[in-house]
């Protein structure tokens, strides 16, 4: 008799507790069932960032940006007369947002208003760096204009990084000097980061672009992704506007930059 009792006291559980066990069971599976799929096919399908830099000085050039079909990501000058509204329009089409902030460079270029030089401290760099966000709405990440000289220097991009991190804001490396350290920076200080790959239009012939272009792809279904970066010239927008619905043809997705790097987080956290 007290073997028969022991065999039936587990199945007699009360109610309450089957109802509690049953979610706890229904919790563990419906997550496997439902987003496996999808975290396969976001692995597996290549992708390309396409950014858009100096955006702010020319509303018409900015528009024709702006109205790119897909989610371009558009980096915004600080403190330009077109900024906000292309900020504004841009985020209103489902496009990322993001400052563009000018930085010294070693040919001694104009950075224009916002610039950030090696001759300031941390105070007054971390102040323009501070304001320069608040001009451009719905901003959620920066990149560089320019920079070959403040990307190689270890302390601004600190500050730099400090101010990602205070304001959540992901950082991307325009990559515009060879021996530039901020991407690394950004990593060590775990600021959400990526690096450009290809420079779209240093060239606007249509024979340039067309190599450029193809050569971003080649590097998306090689290495899985491409960070591509144009300019609101003319001839970008109109090339864009025939040319992206081929990463379709090619299987690669188009995301934001922001995309990118929630799908490439596993990798920055072994890092």
């Amino acid at each position: 008799m007290l073997k028969n009792k022991m065999f039936l006291t587990p199945v007699q559980l009360p109610k309450c507790f089957k109802s509690i066990l049953y979610c706890f069971m229904w919790c563990l599976f419906v997550p496997v069932m439902v987003f496996t799929p999808i975290i396969k096919a976001d692995v597996f399908q290549p992708s390309m960032v396409i950014i858009i830099d100096d955006l702010g000085y020319n509303l018409a050039n900015g528009l024709r940006v702006v109205n790119l079909p897909g989610p371009i990501t558009l980096a915004v000058m600080p403190h330009t007369p077109h900024g906000a509204l292309l900020a504004r329009k841009g985020a209103a089409a489902d496009k990322q947002i993001m400052l563009h902030v000018p930085m010294q460079n070693h040919a001694g270029l104009k950075l224009g208003p916002g610039g950030l030089t090696l001759d300031m401290d941390e105070t007054q760099f971390k102040q323009v760096l501070r304001a320069n966000v608040a001009s451009v709405p719905y901003a959620e990440g920066l990149n560089n204009h320019m920079g070959s000289a403040l990307t190689e220097q270890a302390l601004p991009m600190k500050w730099t990084m400090d101010v990602a991190n205070e304001l959540n804001l992901f950082f991307v490396d325009s990559r515009t000097s060879a021996a530039s350290i901020a991407w690394q920076q950004a990593i060590d200080q775990a600021v959400p980061a990526l690096t450009r790959d290809v420079f779209l239009d240093n060239d606007t012939d249509i024979e340039a672009l067309e190599m450029q272009f193809q050569r971003a792809i080649t590097i998306a279904n090689k290495h899985g992704f491409a960070v591509l970066i144009g300019h609101p010239y003319p001839a970008t927008a109109a090339f864009l506007s025939k040319s992206l619905s081929r990463l379709d043809e090619a299987g690669i997705k188009l995301v934001s930059a922001s995309a990118l790097i929630w799908q490439l987080q596993p990798h920055f956290n072994a890092l």
